[in-house]
């Protein structure tokens, strides 16, 4: 493995393209969170796959389609590499390792536990988070893994519409695993770990974002531990896809917020294409 380019932006976030040994590459990101507004303050998310095979509408990596499952090394060569460029920047250690960049780690998911394990023991590190579409079975697959030990996890499920109708417009994978069975699941994988499941939802303009959306929502959500993280669409230049601006985001949480637990998401890395798949995709583009 080796640093194929390396972006740093003024948030303290270090973007990395990685290149594996088949010619393939990935990206790693290190997020330093001075103000100490998130949980954890300095944190390292990996790939867990080259490429992805959820085919998400508004996703950098979907676009380029599934290659393979990254293997137990190439993920802890992702966590070294970023270990090392925040201590020669003087950055502290890190507080926890997410599973939220390229791929959907579910679908690798005896490699994302072996690799969690070696974080476990040869770094002392406990504290992990994932980010899913929402692979049902292994999120109680998950659940019952972490019943059993000492790693802490917290649970992000990618929602991004209220409904089955419109969330299969932008992530396909709903044809198998509908709203109502993937927000089952994640309730259930709150209620095992005793920390709210964080549902993420991404506004983009005219897609998910109406009055109609957020009565969908409360619907869902209220009286269950779920957290709503609201975010912003990075645009990724997709045909009718649009980012709405930060004053609609703070009018979407303001009319939802006493209803459901919610907030919103902090974004760091915009400034360096921190979105997942960006980086390579702008790589690839160069070469193309």
């Amino acid at each position: 493995m080796k640093i194929l380019r390396e972006l740093r932006s003024e948030d303290n976030t270090f973007k990395y393209l990685v290149g594996l040994d088949d010619r393939n590459s990935v990206e790693a990101l290190y997020m330093h969170d001075r103000e100490q507004r998130l949980t954890y303050h300095s944190t390292v998310c990996v790939s867990s796959q080259v490429g992805c095979a959820m085919g998400c509408r508004f996703c950098a990596t979907g676009k380029e389609g599934f290659v393979r499952n990254l293997t137990t090394d190439e993920i802890l060569g992702q966590v070294d590499i970023c270990d090392n460029g925040r201590h020669r920047a003087g950055r502290p250690p890190i507080d926890a390792v997410v599973f939220a960049g390229m791929g959907e780690p579910l679908l690798n998911y005896p490699t994302v536990i072996t690799s969690i394990e070696r974080i476990r023991e040869e770094r002392d590190l406990c504290h992990f988070e994932l980010a899913t579409v929402g692979v049902v079975p292994r999120i109680y697959d998950l659940a019952r893994y972490l019943k059993k030990g000492s790693i802490h996890m917290r649970l992000n499920l990618s929602l991004h519409a209220p409904t089955d109708e419109k969330r299969l417009a932008l992530i396909p994978f709903t044809k198998k695993y509908g709203v109502h069975d993937i927000l089952d699941a994640a309730a259930a994988f709150a209620e095992v770990t005793k920390s709210k499941t964080r549902i993420r939802y991404m506004l983009m303009r005219g897609i998910n974002d109406t009055d109609e959306d957020i009565d969908a929502l409360i619907g869902l959500l209220r009286g269950r531990p779920l957290k709503l993280i609201i975010s912003r669409y990075n645009d990724n230049n997709i045909k009718n896809l649009r980012p709405i601006n930060q004053l609609e985001i703070l009018d979407f949480h303001n009319k939802i917020k006493d209803s459901i637990d919610c907030d919103l998401f902090h974004n760091f890395g915009g400034a360096i294409q921190g979105g997942c798949g960006q980086l390579r995709q702008l790589a690839q583009d160069a070469h193309g």
